[in-house]
Order: C-alpha cells, then sequence, then structure tokens
C-alpha cells in the first residue's frame, strides 16, 4: 500500500466515526468528548491524533484510490456510523461523492464544494447577491503590481502568492486589499443560518499568506456586522450550506469584503470548547449555552529554522499537533498550534506569545 502508513489502536470498539483531513485532530478530539470512538485518517498522524484515535492511518493525499483502500479496510473491523470531513477533503469531490454513496457524510455534498470552487461563476454569483469581493482577474492584469496570484483550492493562505508570473488554470489573479482580516464561524441548515462568533485572525507576513493565528475579538463595526449575516444568508439560501462553515472578510476601516467561505468546520471551532459543535456540525442547529468569559485565541508556531524532534519533549497542555519524535522540521514549516485564553485580547495575544517563546525554548 504505497503511501498508507497504519497506526494501531484499541479495536474494542466495532463501531466507529471515519474523520478525513488533512489534520484530523480537532475532529477527532470532537468525536472521543461526544463519547464515540474515531477513526481517523489523515496526513500527519501527529501524537495528539495516534491517542485520541481507536485507529490511524496516515497518507500521502486523501485521493479516491487512497481513501477508497483504506475504507475498505476498515469495514473488515468497524461499522462505520457516520463519516465526518475537514480541510482538505472539500477539494476531493470525488471522494466526498463516493463516501456519501456508502455512508451519511456529516456537512456540506460534493455538489456544494465544487459550485464554490468554480471561481468563474461563483464570483458572478457573489456580483448578483451584491456581496463585495477584492477585484478579480481570470486573465493577466496590464499592471500586476498590488495582485495576487491565488489556487483555487488553497489551505489557510497556503500558496498565495504576489503576481510575478502568468497563472496556472487552478489559480486565478485577486487584487490585494490592506486591513484587518477576520472570520466568522457560522452554523447552517441549508436554509437559515446562526453567526457563533467573529475573529480577528492574522498571516505570517505580507510575504507569507499562510495561516498563523485567530482570536475571539470583532474588527466590524456593528453595521457591518449586520450586513455580515445579510451576505451568509444570501450564501446560505443559494448554496444550501449545512452544518459549520467560517467567512473569512477584510475590513479596510471603509469596507469590507468577501475573501473566502470555507464549507467545513474550520480551526475557528476550537474557541468555544462551551458548545457541542459537533452536535451542531450534524443537526444545522446550535444549542445555547452560557458563554464564557474568557477570550480564547490559537495560533500556529512556525520554525524560525530547521530542527528535529530527537528526544522526547513534555509539550505543554496548551500545545496540539504536537510532532512525534524524530519528526524533522524545516524552517517555515509548522512546529504545532498553541491556545490561550484570558480575559482580554491583549492578554490572550501576550499569552500566546509567552507560549510560542517556551516551545521555541524547548526544542532549540
Amino acid at each position: 500500500m504505497t503511501g498508507i502508513r497504519i497506526i494501531d489502536g484499541q479495536k474494542s470498539a466495532l463501531q466507529g466515526v471515519l474523520v478525513i483531513a488533512n489534520s484530523g485532530r480537532m475532529l477527532a478530539h470532537s468525536v472521543k468528548q461526544a463519547g464515540y470512538s474515531p477513526l481517523v485518517i489523515d496526513l500527519f498522524a501527529d501524537q495528539d491524533t495516534e491517542v485520541i484515535a481507536e485507529q490511524l492511518w496516515q497518507v500521502e493525499n486523501l485521493s479516491l484510490a487512497v481513501i477508497q483502500e483504506i475504507v475498505e479496510q476498515v469495514l473488515l473491523s468497524y461499522k462505520i456510523q457516520w463519516v465526518i470531513y475537514g480541510s482538505g477533503l472539500e477539494n476531493q469531490p470525488e471522494t466526498l461523492v463516493y463516501l456519501a454513496e456508502h455512508f451519511t457524510v456529516a456537512g456540506n455534498n460534493a455538489t456544494v464544494c465544487k459550485l464554490l470552487s468554480c471561481k468563474k461563476a461563483f464570483f458572478k454569483h457573489l456580483d448578483a447577491l451584491d456581496i463585495r469581493y477584492p477585484d478579480v482577474r481570470f486573465y493577466l492584469p496590464e499592471d500586476t503590481d498590488g495582485w495576487l496570484i491565488k489556487p483555487i483550492h488553497h489551505l489557510g493562505g497556503v500558496g498565495i502568492n504576489w503576481c510575478d508570473r502568468k497563472t496556472t488554470e487552478d489559480e486565478y489573479y485577486q487584487k490585494f486589499c490592506l486591513g484587518q482580516s477576520g472570520s466568522v464561524l457560522f452554523c447552517a441548515n441549508g436554509q437559515y443560518v446562526e453567526l457563533i462568533g467573529y475573529h480577528r485572525q492574522w498571516t505570517i507576513d505580507q510575504r507569507n499568506f499562510s495561516f498563523a493565528g485567530i482570536i475571539q475579538e470583532c474588527v466590524l463595526p456593528e453595521y457591518e456586522q449586520h450586513r455580515m449575516q445579510r451576505w451568509l444568508e444570501k450564501l446560505v439560501s443559494c448554496y444550501h450550506l449545512k452544518g459549520l462553515g467560517s467567512l473569512d472578510f477584510i475590513w479596510n476601516g471603509e469596507h469590507c469584503f468577501f475573501l473566502e467561505i470555507n464549507p467545513r468546520p474550520p480551526a475557528s471551532m476550537m474557541l468555544y470548547p462551551e458548545l457541542d459543535l459537533l452536535r451542531a456540525h450534524m443537526t444545522g442547529q446550535l444549542t445555547k449555552v452560557k458563554q464564557y468569559k474568557k477570550i480564547h485565541a490559537l495560533q500556529v508556531v512556525y520554525a524560525q529554522q530547521p530542527c528535529e524532534i530527537y528526544k522526547p519533549i513534555e509539550w505543554p497542555a496548551w500545545s496540539f499537533d504536537r510532532p512525534k519524535l524524530h519528526t524533522r522540521i524545516q524552517q517555515g514549516e509548522p512546529i504545532c498550534s498553541i491556545m490561550a485564553q484570558e480575559h482580554t485580547a491583549e492578554q490572550a495575544l501576550n499569552s500566546l506569545l509567552e507560549k510560542q517563546i517556551i516551545i521555541e525554548n524547548n526544542l532549540y
């Protein structure tokens, strides 16, 4: 089985929930917390996921050929109760179709994901729905200054670059918009939508647009929050979105611009431990509970220099996605994720910085 590594867990349960994602730890944790046995397929098989999963498969990609082979193995020992997918699988429509033909799959189907990825038609829909977005081109702009090249299937900003060449058939041009990036986490049932929370998020820098962190903080004035509600109502009605998702936007101080919509559970799901978001994703309905007063924040720690996990590390409880022993990490690659919860956003950001220093000191 080329490109597949099986990590055995305890096979005590005969029923399980299949989790498929580039990184399945977040969803596997939610499944485990809900009392189910997570069977996980992902690309990293980090320490956390290995502990959480009933059984774990590490793969090179989430293509139909790879996933189908593993599912056939799973069914020899387990009955799959349902399937939940995360980042990465929304870009594999053939895999989604196959899974939906055999199992109950939570969230949006392959048709919805394909419609959202057909960018020319999608931006025309945004025009019809009166949803503002930074200027887009599918041909090389005469003056490329201030333009970006964006992959159609990018994840977390990976692959977005300043325009310095012609695009491929899987890319397009978008005008760079200076401002504060943010997102809104929502839950939908195909007709109606409920906003869960607003966030401020940031990238590594203005040369590297990879996702670097997110915090519970609304950067929008109240009238723009109402506009965001209307945008989501239109998009849910148009595309019949279901389950958890997020809408990324940028606020330049005068106008709000739509950037992306993620039709699967996003990283901001981790900022709401008090909510039963797994059930919300399955049912399209959110059960209201009393909110925590603390502000939650999440950050990805990237390697400042090449390193290797050559000895056991006592990872702090507030760290996640921890690499295993003998893992080699190149400069610019993610080491792990860290979380903080404080009474104010400033305190949470300071806490993240302190925790980042602790992680780096442990490694270097």
